[in-house]
């Protein structure tokens, strides 16, 4: 009975501990990250290589930390798209309340667009931060830029393949021609 009693205590204040601090976001991975002034903020995509096309949308993730590891609370951010120079489109400030924030957005051509975070620091300088992170959109065809070349390169090396077997068997059977003489 008393071994149950001290279990049950050491799993209460075990739990107790567990579950208590400071809770920080998630790390993002294969993320672009940038330290500015006190801030480091990445920003990552899904799917990870966007493509170009009207019906498909792109998460675009960002996750705010303080430098010394801190996820400083209502974070008032703007974002802007840009492309070619051209803002496509400015959002309405943000206020990001737990490090993270996610974004759709759907890109309707491909190439290389940017965008801006631009970061209210009201905690320490008072000025406004611009992260700056560069998206490349893929256009829905740009994989036959891959698979062609790589299927050419498997057809060439079967063909290659089968006539140095003909070869072979060709020069084995008259070398056993010739033995048997």
């Amino acid at each position: 009975m008393r071994t149950a009693f001290l279990i049950l205590i050491l799993l209460v204040v075990g739990l107790t501990l567990a579950t208590s601090g400071d809770i920080y976001a998630d790390l993002l991975q294969g993320a672009s990250k940038q330290r500015i002034g006190n801030y480091d903020v990445e920003m990552t995509t899904e799917p990870k290589t966007p493509t170009a096309g009207s019906s498909n949308s792109t998460s675009i993730v960002l996750r705010i930390v303080g430098v010394n590891g801190d996820h400083p609370a209502d974070v008032p951010i703007m974002m802007r798209m840009v492309k070619d120079g051209i803002v496509l489109q400015t959002t309405n400030p943000i206020i990001v309340p737990s490090g993270h924030y996610t974004h759709e957005f759907t890109f309707t051509q491909a190439g290389k667009y940017v965008l801006y975070v631009d970061l209210n620091d009201k905690i320490y300088s008072g000025e406004v931060l611009t992260f700056t992170f560069f998206i490349n959109v893929s256009g829905p065809f740009d994989y036959l830029y891959i698979v062609v070349p790589s299927a050419a390169v498997v057809a060439v090396g079967i063909v290659s393949a089968i006539h140095f077997m003909k070869r072979k068997k060709k020069k084995d059977v008259q070398k056993a021609g010739r033995t048997e003489l």
